[in-house]
C-alpha cells in the first residue's frame, strides 16, 4: 500500500478502496481464498470494483522488484527484519503479480 503513495496515477482512488485492493491482493497473494461477501459487505466493494487497484498496485510491485523505478527504498524498508521481511516473499516475484501487473506494464 505505501508504494501507492508515491504513484501519481493512484491519486484519485479513495483510501478506502485501496486499502480494499490491498487486503484483495494480499488475499490472492498469500493464496487465502477468494473476495466473499462478508468483506463485500464491510469494504463495500466488490472484487472486480477493486481490480484496477490491485492492478496499479502489481505494476509498482513490478517496478520496484526490477528496479525499473527510483523508489526502491520502500522496498528496502520492508526488507529489514524488524518489518518481518516482507518484501522479500516470494509471491511479490510471482507470475501472478506480474500477470496483474501487465495490463498496466506500458503505461507510466
Amino acid at each position: 500500500m505505501e508504494l501507492t503513495l508515491i504513484d501519481y496515477d493512484m491519486v484519485h482512488y479513495h483510501p478506502s478502496k485501496v486499502a480494499a485492493a490491498a487486503c484483495c491482493l494480499s488475499q490472492k497473494l498469500l493464496g487465502q481464498g477468494k473476495w466473499n461477501l462478508k468483506q463485500q459487505y464491510y469494504t463495500g466493494y466488490t472484487e472486480n470494483e477493486v481490480l484496477e487497484v490491485m492492478q496499479h498496485m502489481a505494476k509498482n510491485v513490478v517496478k520496484v522488484n526490477e528496479n525499473l523505478t527510483k523508489f526502491i527504498a520502500i522496498k528496502n524498508k520492508y526488507a529489514s527484519s524488524k518489518l518481518l521481511k516482507i518484501s522479500t516473499i516470494p509471491q511479490l516475484n510471482s507470475k501472478a503479480v506480474k500477470d496483474l501487473a501487465s495490463p498496466l506494464m506500458g503505461r507510466s
